[in-house]
């Protein structure tokens, strides 16, 4: 299927590919720019691709390498300016929730400001929704670094989230 079917797997999987880098990078063009690179190294080295994982997991890894390198060529620092209300697991009460604007603001600054590979352990289980196994075989890490460092993570945002609502509840007091 790889062998012939570049095509396909453009449309197949460019719009999950494009929300990963997207929440990378946190600018279109960008996204654009890093995505191209993606398919073309994809088209170089289709014959290389062994089966080790699944296709999708092979170009997720392929997507977060070129993150890396255009980010390390790209110091600016990334502010989150506007965010649509999305889904992200936090597994902590109910499996899903959707965010307020504000609190996925807050979320996703927290998450840009995390170095590599948090910050891409972050994106592939919260937003991405991936296994630990195959966010292991992308940022090419045990499953069980994954595991323990995406819940010491998780625990950071719910106390985060939790302090931005007590500031809200406690009014100013002199």
């Amino acid at each position: 299927m790889l062998e012939d079917d570049v095509g396909s797997l453009y449309e197949y999987y460019y719009n999950d590919l494009y929300r990963y880098v997207y929440i990378m990078t946190l600018n279109s063009f960008d996204t654009e720019d890093i995505l191209q690179n993606v398919f073309v190294k994809v088209i170089k080295g289709r014959k290389s691709f062994r089966g080790e994982s699944s296709i999708k997991t092979w170009l997720f890894a392929i997507a977060h390498n070129e993150c890396l390198t255009f980010l390390a060529k790209d110091k600016r620092k990334i502010l989150v300016e506007y965010a649509d209300n999305i889904r992200i697991t936090l597994g902590c009460g109910a499996d899903e929730i959707l965010l307020q604007k504000e609190t996925v603001k807050i979320l996703l600054n927290f998450i840009q400001e995390q170095e590599e590979p948090i910050k891409s352990l972050l994106i592939l289980r919260l937003i991405e929704e991936k296994s630990f196994v195959e966010i292991g075989r992308i940022l090419n890490k045990p499953d069980g670094w994954c595991r323990v460092n995406f819940f010491r993570m998780k625990k950071k945002m719910i106390d985060l989230l939790d302090n931005k609502k007590e500031m809200k509840e406690k009014p100013y007091e002199k």
